[in-house]
């Protein structure tokens, strides 16, 4: 006969395993039914449900509309643009300074008013009205070339100021082309985050299943809870990166409406590169060089401006004016040029020479030869780093397109494996360790994919923002 004690604990046993199965499934079930983010918002009838994702109610926008968006909005590009403003008007100036200088003036007053005369208060005598009115001229002869030289050198700082504008677009592309891919990569880690999720799921349920008869453990269900409840904040991250990225891209645009890359404008189209060669002779032509070059040639202007101080100066000057008293007003005598009135006219001759004038010039030297100085190194560095960042840049390139390669074999092998194992999980012939392996790689290898295209488009973007032109 069996005893008593053990009479008792079997059917205890049969109700803890019960309630075992029964905590479990629920734990699937509520796993399976949350929600992946916040409550949605009633829906009017008669509409198509929305997906909760990371989009929220963003506008789609193509990555053409974002950039020209960006580049006519971003900060730095509008200040390039005022720059360049300054310099054309400073161009002007400088050619303007070979015209002379003309003022004209023209004034009348009144006098009335008592006086003494032979001990009495008599009315002051002669017209009470009183016009003058002149004009006058001055431009300078010779003044040892600076006005020439201030041309070249407004012309080169115009020169630095258009290359500024074109690296501050292209600036502005690169961070728009980067914050329009993070949001791209973030769409794609969801999309491969809610494939882990159901993969997860529908192994949760084999699992419990195989519990439930009997034929696997109860880690079984407790590892596929936890692959669940993985994929579920996998999922979670990548709606919240995306979030992130498209309010970061809505910035860098200057958009007033939140946006997010649009679904049709997300596929590669991967443009032959020009050779390296030729990279190499735009890299050496990119803005940045190019408006060191500029600002090189507005220092040896300004060197050669600064050299005229030690020259003479001659100027030339005109002045022409006349007066009139009348016993009214009239508008008429404030003219010019009124025939009939005393009148007088001047033409000046100026040579002027400083001898001495306490080192100043002499410091001007100094630092004009310091400024242009540095604006050589300030080239050869620029010449350089062009160099270097184009080796940096497509060697990245290069690497990110093997990646890709590389890693989209990686996935198609590791859908394969986990296809087999979950045959052989189901038939009993592996484990659940060797299922939840394949599952693991099969996610890394979707990651690494996404990763590896991100970074090939950055690099490519990079490039472009390098030489100045759309790769």
């Amino acid at each position: 006969m069996m005893p008593r004690s053990r009479l008792r604990s079997t059917p205890l046993s049969s109700r803890g395993a019960s309630r075992q199965r029964r905590m479990l499934a629920v734990l699937g079930a509520v796993l399976v039914a949350a929600p992946l983010s916040s409550p949605a918002q009633p829906q009017t009838p008669g509409q198509p449900t929305r997906v909760a994702a990371g989009d929220d109610d963003a506008r789609p926008i193509r990555l053409a509309e974002a950039v020209q968006q960006a580049q006519r909005n971003a900060p730095a590009v509008v200040q390039a643009r005022g720059v360049e403003r300054n310099a054309a008007a400073a161009g002007r100036s400088a050619l303007a300074a070979y015209l002379p200088n003309l003022t004209l003036n023209a004034g009348s007053a009144r006098t009335q008013g008592v006086q003494f005369f032979q001990g009495a208060l008599v009315p002051l005598r002669g017209d009470p009205w009183n016009y003058n009115n002149g004009l006058a001229a001055n431009v300078q002869l010779f003044d040892g070339n600076q006005r020439w030289n201030e041309i070249s050198r407004s012309r080169a700082t115009a020169d630095a100021a258009d290359a500024a504008v074109v690296q501050a677009r292209f600036d502005a592309a690169l961070q728009t082309k980067q914050q329009f891919y993070a949001a791209v990569a973030a769409r794609e880690s969801e999309a491969a985050a809610r494939a882990q999720l159901e993969q997860a799921e529908q192994q949760l349920k084999a699992s419990t299943a195989r519990v439930a008869a009997g034929v696997a453990t109860k880690s079984d269900s407790l590892r596929s809870v936890i692959q669940v409840g993985n994929a579920r904040l996998a999922v979670l991250t990548a709606q919240n990166d995306l979030r992130v990225a498209n309010a970061a891209l809505t910035r860098v645009i200057g958009s007033q409406v939140l946006v997010t890359p649009a679904a049709d404008d997300t596929v590669d189209t991967v443009n032959e590169l020009p050779s390296e060669q030729e990279l190499t002779q735009l890299a050496g032509r990119s803005p940045v060089v190019m408006q060191a070059e500029a600002n090189l040639m507005a220092a040896r202007a300004s060197k050669r401006a600064q050299r005229s101080s030690f020259l003479p100066s001659l100027t030339m000057s005109y002045n022409y004016a006349y007066t009139q008293t009348s016993k009214t007003f009239s508008g008429s005598d404030l003219w010019l040029f009124s025939g009939g009135n005393p009148n007088r006219q001047q033409l000046n001759f100026n040579v002027s020479y400083p001898l001495f004038n306490g080192l100043v010039r002499e410091q001007q030297s100094v630092q004009t030869d310091v400024l242009l100085r540095n604006a050589e190194a300030q080239l050869r560095d620029a010449r350089l780093a062009a160099r270097q960042n184009l080796t940096t840049q497509l060697r990245t390139l290069n690497n990110a397109q093997a990646r890709v390669q590389i890693q989209q074999a990686a996935v198609a092998a590791s859908e394969e494996d986990l296809r087999v194992q979950q045959q052989r999980y189901a038939l009993g012939a592996s484990t659940l360790l060797d299922l939840l392996t394949s599952q693991t790689q099969l996610n890394q290898a979707r990651q690494a994919l996404i990763q590896a295209r991100l970074d090939g488009r950055i690099a490519r973007a990079q490039l472009s923002a390098l030489v100045g032109r759309e790769l």
